[in-house]
């Protein structure tokens, strides 16, 4: 067996891996009938045959590798390989559709003024290749640009238990703000309390010195009285 090593493109990781068993049953066979199929690769990098070349290495055999042609468009040659394999549930082919769109036509997405990206496929184009219709390709397009493509892909995830989720977290969100509004308003309500009894006790502190003021003035108009009296009184002597 050669030194030889090759990388996984990102094209070959859209479905996801196999799961334990089909891994172990894929291993088994080429055991017993060597691997009938070669791996498609492109500059050292495994677009097609991923678990082919893993259980190749597992076995310690040459793995059998296939150089595709220069100038192949390799998200149209993905998804000619992988959009209806595997069982994959019509979700599934929708995402796998959708991402591997994004790599045409030169493995990188369009993007707006905005800077959003633009997948070249049509909804209806991209409907057609998964076999779905064009209102499952636009949530799907919603999840993906929410960052649950792969998830959606590789079936770890589905556009009804996304939603659920999104639900339950809009309804904790509710809860939260709910909670956050409850205690504004408790806290709303303390302040005026303690505002109230602030001018309850100016009000009451205003009154007792207006009631001191009076009895200044009254002392002052007593002294006053005096004082003139006692200045009449020595004119007259």
């Amino acid at each position: 067996m050669t030194d030889r090593r090759f990388t996984r493109h990102p094209l070959s990781s859209l479905c996801g891996d196999m799961d334990a068993e089909s891994f172990q049953a894929l291993v088994n066979d080429i055991r017993d009938q060597g691997q009938l199929e070669p791996i498609d690769v492109v500059c050292d990098e495994i677009v097609d045959g991923w678990h082919r070349y893993r259980a190749c290495q597992l076995l310690e055999l040459e793995p059998k590798t296939r150089v595709l042609p220069e100038g192949v468009e390799l998200a149209e040659y993905v998804l000619g390989k992988n959009a209806h394999r595997r069982h994959m549930t019509a979700e599934q082919r929708a995402a796998v559709v959708m991402l591997a769109a994004e790599w045409m036509p030169a493995h990188r997405p369009a993007t707006t003024e905005k800077g959003d990206t633009v997948s070249p496929l049509s909804n209806e184009a991209a409907a057609a290749r998964a076999g779905v219709s064009k209102r499952t390709i636009q949530r799907v397009k919603a999840q993906i640009r929410a960052g649950h493509g792969e998830a959606l892909a590789t079936g770890s995830e589905t556009l009804r238990s996304l939603a659920a989720k999104a639900r339950k977290a809009a309804a904790v969100e509710a809860r939260e703000d709910t909670g956050r509004a409850v205690g504004e308003k408790r806290q709303e309500r303390s302040m005026v309390a303690e505002l109230r009894d602030q001018v309850a006790f100016l009000k009451t502190e205003i009154e007792r010195r207006d009631a001191r003021i009076a009895e200044l003035v009254e002392e002052v108009e007593r002294l006053t009285l005096q004082r003139d009296e006692l200045i009449e009184g020595g004119d007259r002597d």
